[in-house]
This record gives C-alpha cells, structure tokens and sequence, in this order.
C-alpha cells in the first residue's frame, strides 16, 4: 500500500531484471504467472538488500543467510523479556511506539507501530477498524506492554491470512463493541499509565470491497498458478479480481 493523491492505494511490486516495478491494482486488468518463491532480501541500515544467491524459499519471505544479515528480523520474535537484537538496542530504547488494537471482525488482535507508520499498518493488514490506545518509550518495554494486553484481554498479536480471507466482510457490529470493551478493561489495570485517549480509525473505504457482489473464491497462489482478471478491491494482501 502507498500513499498516492487519492490516498492510500494497493500496488504489486515485480522485479524486472535489476530494476522493480511498481503495477497499480485497482480497476486494473492484470495477467500473472506465478513461478518460484524467492528470498526478498534483507535490510540493513536504512537499506534494502538484494538476496545474494537468490535463493528459492518454502515459506516465510527469506532464506536464513538474509534473516540473520536483517537488522530487524530478531526484534520480530521479541516479547519484552530480554533483548535478543543487542545491535539494535540503544536506537530502540530511545523510540517512541503506539499501541493499537486492530479488529477483523469479531477478531481482535493488539499490535506496536511507530505513528507514523500506524494507520498505514493497519491498511496493510486488512483491519476492519483500529485505535491507537497507548505510548510506550522503549522498544523492549512496548513488547511487555503488548503481551501484557494480549494476555490481558485474552486476544491474538498475530491473525493469519485464511482467518482473514474468512472475516473478509467484517461486521462492524462485533468490531466497535469489540475495541471499546477493551479499552475499558485496560483502564483498570498495570498497563494505565500508558494509555492515552483512543483513536479510532474507520479503515473499510480504503477496500473498495463495495464492488464485490458476492462471497469470493479463494485462491492460493502458488508455483504454476495463473491468475487473470480486472482487480476490483483489496484488503491488506488479499486481491480480489473478477
């Protein structure tokens, strides 16, 4: 997703030789032949790295070399225990970081996000609704922040896509009931001191799923999958073409 005159829009991005291409979706026609799945790189210091060996990956979106060369791929695994990314430890102890809830649904899910990055997170996911709920300086102490809330609450940091392609017409009926009803049990206990007033953000428009007339077929894409049509709507990564 990136930012564009109209707002936040949905793109693909192909690698054409050295170069990589960015294709607009929506209301376009597209034609794809999916081949193997490689190794998107990894980052490091500020900077996007191309797989060195190119290599073919099973699941996940890199080979192990780039996972560890990645600056930030450890702080993913992080709970707020102990620091397990040492290299990265005096820039995130100094950040500034949001909590959100995002809501698919009936599914609630907490999450951290820089703010300016946030909104656009929860695009990218595919959330029906969010909040931005609490500020938490230090990367480590946002992570026990989070788990705290998800034990809390007794919801998930982490949705899947068949979860989401299931709730892909969220109900915001069970969403908002959803968000404020945590939000209030938040305010009574360790975690207060963080919270601040709750944004709420209305995600649906950016979707476009309004041009969708009925329940979807599901495709997995995958090696040797052929996928042709006119892209109607969005939601995170989920393409819907008719």
């Amino acid at each position: 997703w990136l930012s564009t005159t109209e707002g936040l829009e949905p793109f693909i991005f192909v690698k054409n030789g050295s170069d990589i291409d960015k294709i607009r979706l929506i209301n376009q026609n597209i034609s794809l032949s999916i081949g193997k799945k490689h190794c998107i790189g990894y980052f490091k210091n500020g900077r996007h790295i191309d797989c060195p060996h190119n290599r073919t990956v099973d699941s996940g979106w890199h080979c192990n070399e780039c996972r560890i060369n990645d600056d930030f791929f450890l702080c993913v695994k992080c709970t707020g225990e102990k620091c397990i990314n040492e290299k990265q430890q005096t820039s995130c102890s100094q950040n500034l970081y949001y909590v959100y809830l995002a809501a698919f649904d009936s599914v609630l899910k907490v999450g951290i996000s820089f703010e300016q990055r946030l909104v656009e997170r929860l695009i990218e996911q595919g959330a029906d609704f969010g909040a931005k709920i609490a500020v938490v300086r230090n990367g480590k102490d946002v992570r026990r922040v989070e788990q705290e809330i998800k034990s809390h609450l007794n919801i998930v940091d982490f949705v899947t896509g068949d979860q989401k392609q299931s709730l892909i017409f969220g109900n915001p009926n069970k969403s908002i009931p959803n968000i404020f009803n945590a939000i209030a049990q938040l305010k009574n206990n360790g975690i207060s001191k963080y919270m601040i007033n709750p944004e709420i953000y209305d995600l649906r428009d950016h979707y476009k799923l309004e041009n969708v007339l009925g329940n979807p077929t599901k495709t997995k894409v995958a090696e040797d999958t052929n996928i042709e049509g006119t892209v109607v709507a969005a939601k995170g990564n989920i393409v819907i073409a008719r």
